[in-house]
């Protein structure tokens, strides 16, 4: 019996030993941890290719094991001593919990794959110069900037991640600084010139000043994934003037409606008015020919009423004979009168159908303006009836361009590498500086038990004391 207990116990304390030594080994087929990626590239001042690392980090509750994906030149462990495994594009490492930071040099030939291109031009007093001779030069100094998408880059980067680069200068070497457009601030003694680019678009801008004795740093771009909480726009009072211009347009169509309504009404008028003018020259030109016609029989009558009348003058009265002839030669001198009369109303009924015809056209020609007028009324009409939803829809689409976008980042490094949490791009052109030829400017090694910050850092500098 007691055999038997010593050997259960000594099966506990093995199983429990294993337990032990299993939860100290690192579980190899665990889900990848998240990571961070950062670029830093370095390029010559005019933006020409230079150098490009990558900053990987992890954020770890407890130590584990690591297998990461990168075409490196070579790698570099910025947390621990540790050395770290490379093999082809894989890395193994195992890191300790906390914030873990691997450094991996690309192929220079990586940069001319990055989703932007970066350049630079540098003219002084109007005549371009290599940024490598421009140190220590006094003139009027002129830094045109450019900075285009990649249309060959993936387009994750281009359509979600806004650029901002800052350009400073030395305020006790640079006078009657002008950078229109820029966010201006002064940082100590650098004037530092500020502007964002946003997703989708490009920038080009240009950045004067009189110099002497002139350093630089290198222009910084750094990509970054867009992040803007945009809250909708309260567009009450444009909608109110919304309502008012449909009102407004409302009111002018039924205006026109009632407008074409009249001219119509005038066309028939005219119309009448036409053919009544038309009848009365008619009518004048039938008694102009009949006056004409009396006029005519009155002058062939008149011989015959005075032979008439010499010949019946016994059997009338001398006062009857006056009066006869009287009549008669009134009538005889009227009709003249009348025919003539009835020839100048002929000839003013003329006039009188012609204008009317005139006025007729005119008529047309309103009626013609008015029926455009009231289409256009209409369609303005219809257009603006729903003119407020226009304006809601219009500003959420401009709205939408500009506002952060969920997406999945993608590593720049390794497209095995389905464990990102953040891409950052810092992309830097060459410092404009005169080399200090001094003894206490001798290159030091490096620093391998350097902080964190001064290895990441390191990563300009070395490029720029090339």
């Amino acid at each position: 019996m007691k055999h038997r207990n010593r050997i259960k116990r000594a099966a506990a304390l093995s199983l429990a030993a294993a337990l032990t030594v299993l939860g100290a080994i690192p579980a190899y087929g665990a889900e990848a941890p998240e990571k961070d990626e950062v670029i830093y590239v370095n390029l010559t001042p005019e933006g020409g290719e230079g150098t490009i690392y990558v900053v990987n980090s992890y954020d770890l509750t407890a130590e584990t094991s690591i297998t990461d994906y990168g075409s490196y030149r070579r790698v570099k462990n910025l947390t621990t001593t540790q050395e770290l495994a490379c093999s082809g594009d894989t890395v193994t490492f195992t890191a300790p919990a906390g914030r873990f930071y691997y450094q991996g040099e690309l192929d220079p030939a990586r940069i001319a794959g990055l989703p932007w291109r970066v350049s630079a031009v540098y003219l002084l007093d109007g005549k371009e110069i290599p940024g490598e001779e421009l140190a220590g030069a006094t003139g009027h100094l002129e830094i045109r900037v450019s900075l285009r998408q990649n249309p060959e880059a993936a387009e994750v980067y281009r359509d979600n991640y806004a650029l901002q680069t800052t350009l400073s200068l030395d305020s006790e070497r640079c006078k009657n600084i002008v950078a229109e457009g820029a966010t201006m601030a002064d940082v100590g003694k650098l004037r530092q010139m500020s502007y964002i680019v946003l997703p989708g678009k490009e920038k080009d801008f240009t950045v004067t000043a009189d110099v002497r004795d002139f350093e630089m740093d290198g222009i910084q771009v750094n990509g970054i994934p867009l992040v803007l909480d945009i809250e909708d726009p309260d567009t009450a009072e444009i909608k109110d003037q919304i309502y008012d211009l449909q009102d407004g347009a409302a009111q002018l169509d039924d205006g026109a409606i009632a407008l074409e309504e009249g001219v119509d009404q005038l066309q028939e008028g005219v119309e009448d008015l036409r053919d009544g003018a038309e009848d009365l020259q008619s009518g004048a030109l039938q008694l102009s020919t009949g006056a004409k016609q009396l006029n005519d029989a009155f002058q062939a009558l008149s011989p015959i009423f005075d032979r008439a009348v010499d010949q019946y003058a016994g059997s009338l009265s001398p006062a009857e004979e006056a009066r006869i002839k009287a009549v008669y030669r009134a009538f005889e001198q009227g009709i003249p009168t009348v025919a003539a009369a009835s020839g100048l109303l002929a000839g003013g009924t003329d006039q009188l159908t012609n204008g009317v015809d005139s006025l007729y056209d005119g008529v047309l020609k309103l009626k013609d303006g008015v029926t455009e007028l009231s289409d256009g009324t209409m369609q303005l009409r219809d257009q603006s009836a729903d003119m407020d939803a226009q304006v809601d829809d219009k500003v959420d689409e401009m709205i939408d361009e500009y506002r952060s976008k969920s997406f999945d980042p993608v590593s720049f490094v390794s497209d095995k590498n389905d464990s990102v949490a953040v891409v950052q791009f810092v992309i830097k052109t060459g410092d404009i500086k005169v080399p200090d030829t001094s003894a206490a400017a001798a290159p030091e090694e490096e620093d391998e038990d350097g902080t964190l910050w001064q290895r990441v850092t390191s990563l300009f500098q070395r490029h720029s004391d090339r």
